[in-house]
C-alpha cells in the first residue's frame, strides 16, 4: 500500500513539473504572459530543479544500489565454470628411467556450484559438482592411450574463527551510509525551503519598497506642484521651491536604483530555483500577522527527539565503533576451519560413472599467530578508541548547540510581536503626524524640507514594519526547522526519522 507521504510527494513534484512547463511555455516570443508565484510554488519548482537537491539525490540512489548489491550477495549464488579445455603435446623426462617419451593430453571440465554465504556466522556453506574427460597418450606406458569420465561431488563448509563477522559488518556500514545518505538529502530539502523563503521574502521587501518609494515619489511630485502653483501666484518662496524640486528629483533616483535592485534581486532568485532568466515572473504572498503560541520546553524537547543531525552523529559513532573492531584485526589471531564431504567417481563410459564411487571428506584447521608488532596494533586501537570518545563528545556538544538555538529562536520570535506592534502604532503616528503636516504645508505652514522630513519617517516607519513582518515569517521557519515542528499548523515536519517512528 502507498503511504500518505510518497502521494503527497509525487503530486507536489508533478506540480513543480507542471510549473516548470507552464514558465517555459511562457518565455516563448508568442507567450509573454507574466507568471504569479507564491512561495509554495517557488519551493515545488526549487525542490525538483536544485543542483545541490539533485547532487544529494544521486548519492542517495547511488547508496542506496550498493546496499541492494550487498544484500543481494548474501542470497544463493550459482555459478557455472567451463573450462578449463586444454590441449597438450609435449616430451616429458622420467627421471627414473633417465629417458624422454612424448605424453599428448587433451581435457574438458566443468564446475557448477552453489553457494550461501551464511550472515550470522561470516562462513559459506557450498555445494559443488565438477565433471571432467579426458584422453590421454603417453610412451611410458607403451604407447597406450586411456579415455575417462570424472565426477566430483563435495559439500563444503568455511568459517573464519577468532575474528569479527566480515559479512555482517559490510552490510551494516551499508546500512548505515545509506541511512546516512536518506539524512542529508532531507537535511538539503529543509536547508534549501530555508534559503528560498529567505530568498523570496527579501524579494518580496524589496518590491514592498519599490512601492514605498514610488508613493513618496508620486507625493514629492504633487508637493513641487503644489509650490510651484504657489510661486507663480506670487505667494510662495524661490528656495521652497528648490528644496521641493531637490527632494522630488532625490525620490525619483531613489525609486529608478530600487527598481534595479528589484530586477537583479529577480534574476537571483529565478537562478536559484532553477528557472530560466528571460521567465517573465512575479511573486506575491501574505505576510499578514497573527501570533503563533510558542512552547519552548516542548520545543526543544521535541527537536531533541527528531532532529537528524544528532542521528547522523550517532551514525558516525558506530562507524567509529565498527573502526575499533577492525583495529582489532591488525596482526590478530585467526584460525579458519574447512570441512568438506562428498564422493567422486571414475569411468571410461559416462552411464557408469559412479559404478566405483569414493567416498571422500576432509578437514583442515590452520591458525595465524602473531608473536610481535612493536605495538602497531595497540597504537592502532587506541588511534580508534580517541576517535570514538571525540565523536561522542560531539553528540553532546550537538545537543547543547540545538538546545541553545532553539531557545534563542523562541526569544526571538516573542521579541518580534512586540516589535510588530510597536512598528504598527509608529506606522499609524506617522501617518497621522504626515497627514497633519502636510496640511499645514498646503496652508503655507511649513516648509518643504521639514514636510520632505516628515514624509521619510512616514517611509522608513511602513518599512520597519514590513520588514518586522518578515523577519516574523523567517524565524518562524528557523524555529520550525530547528524543532521539526509546525507550530503554525500544529504538525510535525516530516523527514526520515519521523517517518520511522511511524512504521514502528
Amino acid at each position: 500500500m502507498v503511504s500518505e507521504s510518497r502521494i503527497s510527494g509525487a503530486a507536489r513534484r508533478f506540480a513543480a513539473a507542471i510549473m516548470l512547463v507552464a514558465l517555459c511555455l511562457a518565455t516563448a516570443p508568442e507567450a509573454r504572459a507574466q507568471h504569479i508565484l507564491s512561495l509554495d510554488d517557488a519551493l515545488s519548482i526549487a525542490m525538483e530543479n536544485s543542483p545541490n537537491i539533485r547532487h544529494t539525490r544521486y548519492r542517495l540512489e547511488a547508496s542506496e544500489a550498493r546496499l541492494k548489491a550487498q544484500e543481494a550477495g548474501l542470497k544463493t549464488q550459482f555459478g557455472l565454470v567451463l573450462g578449463p579445455i586444454s590441449y597438450v603435446n609435449t616430451n616429458q623426462f622420467d627421471e627414473f628411467f633417465s629417458t624422454w617419451y612424448r605424453y599428448e593430453s587433451k581435457r574438458i571440465a566443468g564446475e557448477l556450484s552453489i553457494r550461501q554465504p551464511i550472515k550470522w556466522t561470516g562462513g559459506e556453506l557450498s555445494l559443488n559438482d565438477r565433471l571432467s574427460w579426458q584422453d590421454s597418450y603417453s610412451e611410458a606406458t607403451g604407447g597406450e592411450s586411456s579415455q575417462d569420465y570424472r565426477n566430483e561431488l563435495y559439500l563444503q563448509f568455511d568459517q573464519p574463527l577468532f575474528t569479527y563477522n566480515r559479512l555482517k559488518m559490510d552490510l551494516s556500514e551499508l546500512e548505515l551510509d545509506y541511512e546516512s545518505n536518506q539524512l542529508s538529502f532531507a537535511i538539503a530539502k529543509l536547508n534549501l525551503e530555508r534559503t528560498v523563503m529567505n530568498e523570496f521574502y527579501r524579494l518580496y521587501a524589496d518590491k514592498m519598497r519599490l512601492e514605498i518609494n514610488l508613493d513618496a515619489m508620486e507625493t514629492d511630485r504633487e508637493n513641487h506642484r503644489i509650490m510651484k502653483n504657489k510661486y507663480d501666484a506670487g505667494i510662495g518662496k524661490l528656495d521652497d521651491l528648490t528644496q521641493a524640486e531637490t527632494d522630488m528629483l532625490t525620490s525619483e533616483s531613489t525609486y529608478n536604483n530600487t527598481g534595479v535592485s528589484l530586477a537583479n534581486a529577480l534574476d537571483r532568485f529565478k537562478y536559484l530555483i532553477g528557472l530560466p532568466l528571460d521567465a517573465d515572473i512575479d511573486i506575491d504572498t501574505d505576510i499578514g500577522f497573527s501570533p503563533v503560541g510558542i512552547d519552548m520546553d516542548f520545543a526543544v524537547r521535541h527537536g531533541l527527539e527528531t532532529r537528524m543531525e544528532l542521528r547522523e552523529q550517532e551514525i558516525t559513532i558506530a562507524n567509529a565503533y565498527n573502526s575499533v573492531v577492525k583495529a582489532g584485526t591488525v596482526n590478530e589471531f585467526r584460525g579458519d576451519l574447512s570441512l568438506r564431504w562428498g564422493s567422486s567417481g571414475t569411468n571410461p563410459e559416462f552411464s557408469n560413472i559412479y559404478d566405483k564411487r569414493n567416498d571422500e571428506q576432509s578437514a583442515s584447521l590452520a591458525f595465524q599467530v602473531p608473536i610481535w608488532d612493536w605495538g602497531q596494533k595497540k597504537n592502532t586501537i587506541l588511534a580508534s578508541e580517541i576517535s570514538l570518545e571525540s565523536n561522542k563528545l560531539r553528540l553532546e556538544e550537538e545537543r547543547y548547540e540545538i538546545t541553545m538555538d532553539i531557545r534563542e529562536s523562541c526569544r526571538a520570535l516573542d521579541n518580534l510581536v512586540r516589535q510588530i506592534e510597536i512598528a504598527r502604532r509608529r506606522v499609524e503616528s506617522a501617518e497621522k503626524t504626515y497627514e497633519i503636516n502636510l496640511e499645514k504645508f498646503q496652508n503655507g505652514d511649513l516648509t518643504s524640507q521639514l514636510l520632505g522630513d516628515y514624509r521619510q519617517s512616514l517611509s522608513g516607519a511602513r518599512l520597519s514594519e514590513v520588514n518586522d513582518l518578515i523577519s516574523y515569517r523567517l524565524q518562524l521557519l528557523d524555529l520550525k526547522i530547528q524543532s521539526l515542528w509546525d507550530f503554525e499548523n500544529d504538525l510535525p515536519v516530516v523527514t526520515l526519522t519521523t517517518e520511522d517512528h511511524d512504521k514502528e
